[in-house]
């Protein structure tokens, strides 16, 4: 028997802040040190990193153009996550530059916390949201150099 798959069409929305994040202890089946995310207008976000390119949903508790401060994402179903889903709480500390994060993922009781440094990236507005990592690690090259100094 086989069964049709519906999918839906969900707009992006425009980038209204830009984060590079740089984390200090990691999940170990995302060993993933660097990160860059993007945030748009209407509540969907993506996410990048060597090892993984997704999109989600969030709410942030404040506005997040004028840096966020606590923010829930939900991801897609994606391939990073064997088409499910995680959930992310992500703790900035502006003063710092410091957040924590929470990952629970589903059927799994006990969550994963991690941490690091997170800095905006200037200029949100003009993020290329089909960049490859590799391009926009190169792009925001001195905003990861920043953030790489924080985290010694």
């Amino acid at each position: 028997m086989t069964t049709q798959q519906e999918s839906i069409s969900i707009p992006l929305g425009q980038a209204v802040f830009v984060q590079a994040l740089r984390y200090t202890a990691l999940f170990d089946q995302k060993p993933f040190a660097e990160a860059l995310l993007i945030y748009t207008d209407n509540g969907a976000y993506k996410i990048m990193s060597p090892g993984e390119d997704h999109y989600g949903s969030y709410v942030s508790y404040t506005d997040v153009s004028a840096n966020p401060q606590h923010v829930i994402f939900l991801s897609w179903p994606s391939e990073d996550w064997g088409r499910n889903v995680a959930s992310h709480t992500l703790t900035f500390n502006p003063d710092s530059a410091a957040f924590t994060q929470v990952l629970i993922l589903p059927g799994k009781p006990v969550p994963r916390s991690q941490y690091g440094y997170a800095l905006p990236t200037p200029d949100p507005q003009s993020v290329d949201m089909t960049a490859s990592w590799d391009q926009v690690r190169d792009t925001y090259a001195e905003t990861f150099e920043e953030l790489r100094a924080l985290a010694t």
